[in-house]
């Protein structure tokens, strides 16, 4: 019994405060994504008419923000696999910065879209440094 509690602590342990981190971004990607697309159905039920670049950037943030949630947690942590990340979190971050911009231009405050937005910076920071650690 004590055995299998050791085994379960060290294994608890192998993953890096940054790892973690990474995975409960993961999970936070996750979250936003679903809460965008909520506050996309909201405003379109609403009769708010978005131009249709703001839609795109929209949609592309919810996708790729979906995207990197799932790819984050398939990864468990692993630098190896973390690092193949690189393109879809410069498109991710390219959607988001986009979709910031566009609400910033038309004067609209969509709290959801920059709350996104930090996350995947967030994400991209935590993916780097996870990337960066020594391959266990």
């Amino acid at each position: 019994m004590l055995a299998a509690q050791v085994r379960i602590e060290e294994g608890e342990s192998a993953m890096s405060v940054m790892q973690r981190a990474f995975k409960a971004l993961s999970i936070l990607a996750i979250v936003g994504a679903v809460d965008l697309s909520i506050t996309a159905r909201v405003l379109y039920t609403s009769g708010t008419q978005l131009e249709p670049l703001q839609l795109v950037t929209l949609i592309l943030s919810v996708a790729l923000s979906l995207l990197l949630g799932i790819m984050g947690l398939r990864t468990d942590g692993d630098p190896v696999k973390v690092s193949k990340l690189f393109l879809l979190i410069v498109l991710a971050i390219w959607a988001n910065v986009g979709g910031v911009l566009l609400i910033l231009l038309t004067g609209e405050v969509i709290v959801s879209v920059i709350v996104n937005a930090l996350i995947v910076a967030a994400f991209a920071y935590i993916a780097q440094r996870v990337s960066k650690e020594p391959r266990s």
